[in-house]
């Protein structure tokens, strides 16, 4: 059995390990007693923070007071989690010690002994240039959001004018408008969502609400998925062509027709989506194909890699939709109309 001094050797040695690993570490790290007083700070901490006399000037200081004011409550609520034995985390401003303005993720453990806390560790790291980039790019994205409504807006009255002076029939003119609007509408959602995603719920809600005359024409039905920006795009223009038909020659004609739209999730990774008219007119097939017969037959199958089947059956048209669930996040997928 090891002597009393030979176990004392043995903890010097592994402190002194531990303590050159913190003292390596680019972060600041802090050990902070019970009571919530800075005990100590590595080397890197102290020139991060720009501190020239941590002894004098910061040693045995209340850690929360060397916080500014807004970022107080954020550090009090870490620091009493981590006494009670919870380790947590929180991003904060916090100035150096010679002014300069910057921003910290920071990590609070509680440091045990014998299932007791008895002391609590601080990890500063330095992310000010990830903040300014972050800030930048929404920057750029809010700049690209203004111009590309500008941009749809310039279009729509562009076109506006130009059909109407050229004598285009009113029918094609608003199909057109409609079109630019389905669009505009699944942009302010995803303009909503820093372009990320769009809700399948508002891409739906969006395109189909404007054409029912009364609330109960229309039910929507189905847990809320969240589509990437290209699929979200092609499937707003889909139903909005389908509900451009149901308008003009299908249950939304009427005003006791009904419209259901739902969609679930089988096997986990199999989205089926179902439009179903009923008390309608009485539906024929059409005898040609048009703009939106293609986009919702030809386009929405190849965008999202899956299959299309449009039933004009005489009580109602159905449209099933069937794909994987992973083609509503295809990032790298784009929409190709086919050739007139």
């Amino acid at each position: 059995m090891a002597d009393e001094g030979s176990d004392r050797a043995v903890l010097e040695g592994a402190g002194a390990y531990f303590l050159s690993i913190v003292e390596a570490s680019r972060d600041c790290i802090r050990v902070i007693s019970a009571e919530g007083f800075v005990e100590y700070m590595n080397a890197q901490g102290q020139a991060v923070f720009e501190i020239d006399d941590f002894e004098g000037r910061n040693r045995l200081k209340y850690w929360p007071d060397m916080w500014p004011a807004e970022s107080r409550p954020a550090v009090e609520h870490a620091l009493r989690r981590a006494l009670i034995g919870e380790a947590t985390a929180f991003r904060a401003i916090c100035p150096t010690a010679k002014g300069a303005l910057r921003w910290w993720d920071t990590t609070v453990s509680p440091i045990l002994d014998e299932g007791r806390v008895t002391r609590v560790l601080a990890t500063s790291r330095d992310v000010t240039g990830e903040m300014r980039s972050e800030a930048q790019r929404q920057l750029l994205v809010n700049e690209l959001n203004h111009r590309v409504k500008n941009t749809l807006a310039t279009i729509q009255s562009i076109a506006s004018q130009s059909l109407r002076n050229a004598g285009v029939d009113l029918a094609v003119r608003g199909a057109f408008e409609g079109r630019l609007m389905a669009i505009a509408a699944t942009h302010n959602v995803l303009t909503d969502e820093n372009w990320s995603a769009a809700s399948l719920r508002q891409i739906i809600d969006g395109s189909v609400t404007p054409y029912r005359s009364n609330p109960g024409q229309l039910t929507i039905t189905g847990d809320d998925l969240l589509v990437s920006p290209k699929p979200a795009v092609v499937m707003a223009l889909a139903f909005h062509e389908l509900a451009i038909n149901a308008l003009k020659y299908g249950a939304l004609s009427v005003a006791a027709g009904h419209v259901d739209i739902r969609w679930s999730v089988e096997g986990g990774d199999r989205l089926n989506i179902e439009w179903v008219e009923r008390d309608g007119p009485t539906v024929r097939p059409p005898e040609r194909r048009g703009f939106g017969s293609r986009i919702v037959e030809l386009a929405l199958p190849g965008e999202l890699g899956g299959q299309v089947d449009v039933d004009y059956r005489a009580e109602g048209l159905r449209c099933s939709i069937r794909s994987p669930l992973s083609a509503l996040d295809r990032v790298d997928a784009f929409m190709q109309l086919p050739a007139e």
